[in-house]
């Protein structure tokens, strides 16, 4: 029975709609707002220090006189990037070679099999402490982003291989096989729709965890602590003591918008999930 996606069911679903326009807003806010700025919201005492929420500033200002209404969009437009690099990298190495060792000879995927349980048992956090500390005054953000792609893909490449070895065995798969076909091709037509589910959770899944790492390395201030992130905003209101000053919005601000964040991509991803693939299930059906 075919079906045609109706999309303006699910954008008019209120469970969507609300997280769909708090994702955007965050997005607008964190990617063109900080343009329009013309300072450097990470510089130092160019507002007022330790200033409550106010009329003149919505989100008040740090003990460092910095503007949270100025920094905060700068620090999660950068974390955002730095989850987003991380996680495509991690989900395009994990496919690449999951998707290889579960098709390629006995040899190949032993080979390819080792190396994804080295990078299992790899200490990633820890790891990552001493790659930033020790490169940190080389560190950009796409860099950052990059390093953690290239650690934390090893998980999600032992799912991926597990999926497709239990696939490979399906009869289409082997009229496919034996048809000729590319192994790309095999990939890109056979594979891929039954495991976009997957992908798409797992995109999000290595975002929220390069997020975290982000935000515990930021803490440590093993990251390069120049850079405006929410976790390099939240070393710095814990190092300058801003519970104990009495600054509480200097560390619940960031914390807020990290949370409205991760909590709509998460929300969005579900419904879009429950969405397609019910209606995925009746087409196939």
């Amino acid at each position: 029975m075919a079906y045609v996606y109706r999309f303006k069911e699910l954008v008019l679903k209120p469970k969507f709609l609300v997280p769909l326009i708090i994702f955007i807003g965050l997005l607008l806010y964190s990617f063109i707002f900080p343009a329009t700025i013309t300072i450097n919201p990470g510089r130092w005492y160019y507002a007022p220090p330790a200033q409550p929420p106010s009329l003149a500033y919505p989100f008040g200002t740090t003990s460092m006189g910095q503007d949270l209404f100025l920094l905060v969009p700068t620090a999660l437009r950068n974390t955002i990037i730095i989850s987003f690099v991380a996680a495509v990298i991690s989900v395009l190495i994990a496919w690449g070679i999951g998707s290889t060792a579960a098709l390629s000879s006995a040899i190949v995927r032993s080979t390819l099999m080792t190396l994804v349980d080295i990078i299992c048992v790899l200490p990633g956090l820890p790891l990552l402490m001493v790659i930033f500390y020790t490169w940190r005054d080389y560190l950009t953000i796409p860099l950052i982003g990059i390093i953690m792609g290239l650690i934390g893909w090893g998980f999600p490449a032992r799912a991926i291989y597990a999926m497709l070895s239990s696939l490979r065995q399906r009869t289409f798969i082997y009229t496919s096989y034996f048809s000729g076909l590319a192994i790309y091709k095999i990939v890109i037509k056979d594979f891929i729709p039954f495991l976009l589910r997957y992908l798409m959770i797992n995109l999000v899944g290595t975002m929220t965890w390069a997020i975290g790492n982000e935000v515990t390395v930021s803490i440590f201030g093993a990251m390069k602590m120049e850079e405006a992130t929410i976790g390099t905003t939240i070393h710095w209101a814990m190092y300058y003591q801003a519970i104990l000053l009495g600054v509480w919005w200097w560390l619940a601000i960031p914390i807020a918008f990290l949370v409205l964040f991760v909590l709509s991509l998460y929300v969005l991803m579900v419904e879009i999930d429950k969405y397609i693939f019910a209606r995925a299930r009746v087409t196939w059906g």
